[in-house]
């Protein structure tokens, strides 16, 4: 029997990594106010995305304080790292609950399409997504991921990369 949760030994990552990684855009991505989002927002910075399960409510605000810890505890590095919230459809910031330190924006199915994959969609399964600095969704976690493991994995990524 297949055992979803086993690793070879030798990985070091504690998130799912992405194979192939696949190119994302912000191209689509509009503001809460209906603007549309710089076309190269995800470049140049590694960004957690979350998507949440509809409404960012108490696990998704959870799971964006704990990314808000692993981002503080970066320290000198911190500024590589930032946070977005992606929804997939417009609500009012203020019913969302969303902290003033993360940008959200709202996506149409197709943007939405990138983070699907064969055990899950973003509409059944929220979760957290790396993007690295050239654009390319390559890491995900489950929304409840132990902050320990997120800081690991983006602290060796920061150490070896030379951008962002």
């Amino acid at each position: 029997m297949f055992a979803p949760d086993w690793r070879p030994f030798g990985t070091v990552n504690h998130g799912t990594l992405v194979q192939p990684v696949r190119a994302v855009t912000a191209a689509s991505l509009q503001h809460p106010d209906g603007t549309e989002m710089a076309a190269d927002y995800l470049s140049g910075r590694w960004t957690l995305v979350h998507l949440p399960d509809g409404v960012c409510g108490g696990s998704c605000v959870e799971a964006l304080a704990r990314s808000r810890q692993v981002q503080q505890a970066l320290g000198d590095d911190m500024h590589r790292v930032q946070l977005l919230v992606v929804l997939a459809r417009p609500v009012d910031a203020q019913s969302a609950q969303l902290p003033p330190w993360v940008s959200f924006a709202v996506a149409n199915s197709d943007w939405l399409a990138s983070f699907s994959f064969a055990d899950s969609t973003p509409e059944r399964a929220p979760g957290i997504y790396l993007v690295d600095p050239q654009g390319y969704l390559m890491m995900r976690y489950p929304q409840d991921v132990d902050r320990r493991g997120l800081l690991a994995d983006l602290e060796r990524l920061l150490e070896i990369s030379q951008i962002g």
